[in-house]
């Protein structure tokens, strides 16, 4: 057996997996302890780490392409360099096995872009591979569960943010207006799966794919593409209910954040019967990032979605931790591409730790707010590890009962999907708007929390709207909405359309004199025809022009002192 042990790098800034001094002399009771479940069970799972030469190179030069690019040559360019660093990576998994002649072993994932292999091994497997050339080290593949949820539990019935009162509340109305619903992007939904039927998937274009370590996959298997591969494991409709919050729009009078928003839906759960639940594997996480990652030309993703978490806490980042290196390479990669990864922060009450994958420093790290802008005290916190924050309690979105069935869940689960939204929002609005970017403005611009933890750290609770209009100095105002009025008369009845918003604080603090509001008929082809302006005094305008009881689409802008005029922000009349 080897008593030192390679360095494993993993993305150009280069992660350690390798074992130094301490763990190198303790790798025998590691691989003692593998050996010995195997021997118990008849098998182990395990994440095979592989040593890949110029893996750096190949994985910077792959991490060169970015989401959104859809040109045929950058597209060929992003497929090469992809698959240079998939066949650098498969020759050393290919020796590996070679190295298993004769022993009994399964694989149950190759991967493309990490420097690993996910096998089942006897126990003469495991000790063929201790001392395996390539291998730099075995790790246990594990499952974790859902970051819990629960319905109807909580006592203070005011608190309850219904989603479309939770839309409201970080800013995706107001965005909506803006002509910024998430519309052209994509959100990956790593889950249980999706029940695409249900009213509040209507018209979106879903992407399927599965991974299950326990081959739970629809066709028996541990992997499956394409449509019907991302139906609910275990009749789990977590999926569902997670990505409605995210995507959601039943095309009447229920919306999720990024409401036009496409859904990438990637089961990555299996059944586990000593939990009577399902869980999800590291290996089977890992192979759903890296599908994200390798659709990133294919499709504009926005972020990726994790509600998920161990119940396990960390105190501190996990980034050294075996398991959550892995993760973190593949978080790295979609970061590089320019794609967002949301972790739930995990439901365990405790203030000073935060579940994984949530733990990881380059995850977008989510805790939940109730609808009063309180830290809710079931969710996990960190003063440092904790990014953002988002409602999560009570959040109304879709289950798998029916076609149109509704239910309240609680829990980080449920606040994590609003960021992965409020990404799509933002990605929309710039399209080539980095990860660490995107998450400042939302930062900078969100509404200060303080946790009830007692250490008065604040954290913001997102403000999409705010952090759209951030980036320009001059923007239209807020809430702008119309609702339509009947004059009726012996002769005639005289169709109104009044018009109101509320004077965006925005301009005040960039400094802007706005002298009037210039408002417009937006037609089929979102061509501008002027109507009328008031003055920066005025907050609503009567359209009596209206002809018919049909909608109408309206467009506003502010004008400052100097003649500029803002974006616009619209709102249709039905």
């Amino acid at each position: 057996m080897k008593t030192q042990r390679t360095v494993i790098t993993i993305l150009s800034l280069v992660i350690l997996l390798s074992l130094p001094a301490i763990i190198a002399a303790g790798q025998g009771e590691k691989y003692a302890d593998l050996l010995q479940t195997a021997r118990e069970k008849g098998f182990v799972r395990v994440i095979a780490c592989l040593e890949v030469p110029g893996i750096d190179t190949l994985t910077a030069e792959s991490n060169h392409f970015m989401t959104g690019i859809t040109e045929a040559a950058y597209v060929q360019a992003a497929y090469n360099a992809d698959l240079n660093l998939e066949k650098a990576i498969g020759s050393v998994a290919d020796k590996v096995l070679q190295h298993l002649n004769g022993r009994e072993y399964s694989v149950n994932h190759t991967f493309s872009t990490l420097p690993c292999l996910a096998l089942t091994l006897s126990p003469e497997a495991v000790s063929r591979l201790t001392d395996s050339p390539g291998i730099v080290a075995l790790i246990e593949d594990r499952p974790i569960p859902l970051s819990e949820s629960w319905t109807n539990n909580v006592k203070d019935k005011i608190s309850y943010p219904q989603l479309q009162q939770s839309t409201e509340i970080v800013g995706a109305k107001d965005a909506w207006s803006l002509g910024y619903t998430g519309k052209g992007w994509f959100v990956a939904i790593l889950d249980t799966g999706i029940y695409k039927a249900h009213e509040f998937f209507t018209g979106k274009t879903i992407v399927e794919q599965c991974y299950s370590v326990e081959k739970d996959c629809p066709n028996g298997q541990g992997s499956m593409s394409g449509p019907g591969s991302a139906v609910h494991v275990g009749e789990n409709p977590h999926g569902s209910h997670v990505s409605g919050i995210a995507a959601g729009n039943n095309k009447k009078d229920k919306f999720g954040v990024a409401k036009d928003a496409d859904i990438m839906a990637v089961q990555i759960f299996s059944y586990i019967e000593a939990w009577d639940d399902v869980g999800s594997y590291t290996s089977d996480q890992i192979k759903g990032l890296e599908y994200v990652y390798q659709k990133r030309n294919q499709y504009k993703i926005a972020a990726a979605n994790m509600s998920l978490g161990s119940d396990a806490v960390y105190a501190s980042y996990c980034n050294t931790d075996y398991w959550n290196a892995l993760i973190k390479g593949a978080i790295d990669n979609l970061k590089a591409a320019g794609i967002a990864t949301a972790v739930a922060s995990g439901n365990s009450d405790s203030c000073n730790s935060v579940s994984a994958p949530a733990c990881i420093s380059t995850a977008i790290t989510v805790c939940s707010t109730d609808k009063r802008d309180y830290h809710y005290l079931g969710a996990n916190w960190h003063d440092t590890i904790v990014d953002l924050l988002a409602p999560g309690v009570e959040i109304v979105s879709a289950t798998a009962d029916a076609v149109d069935s509704y239910q309240a869940w609680t829990g980080t689960s449920m606040a994590t999907p609003h960021v992965t939204g409020a990404w799509a929002i933002l990605k929309q609005f710039s399209p080539t708007i980095s990860v660490d970017n995107a998450l400042k403005a939302l930062k900078d611009n969100g509404t200060l929390i303080t946790n009830r933890c007692g250490s008065g750290v604040q954290k913001s609770r997102i403000n999409i709207d705010t952090a759209i209009m951030s980036m320009y100095s001059l923007v239209p105002p807020l809430s702008f909405k119309g609702e339509k009025k009947a004059n009726q008369s012996l002769l005639q009845t005289e169709y109104i359309d009044v018009l109101t918003w509320e004077a965006n604080p925005l301009n005040a603090a960039h400094d802007q004199t706005i002298t009037h509001y210039r408002i417009y008929t937006v037609d089929g082809s979102n061509n501008l025809t002027f109507l009328a302006e008031v003055t920066g005094s005025t907050l609503s305008y009567w359209n009596r022009k209206v002809s018919t009881s049909g909608s109408l689409t309206y467009a506003i802008k502010s004008v400052n002192d100097q003649g500029e005029l803002s974006i616009s922000a619209y709102t249709t009349v039905e």
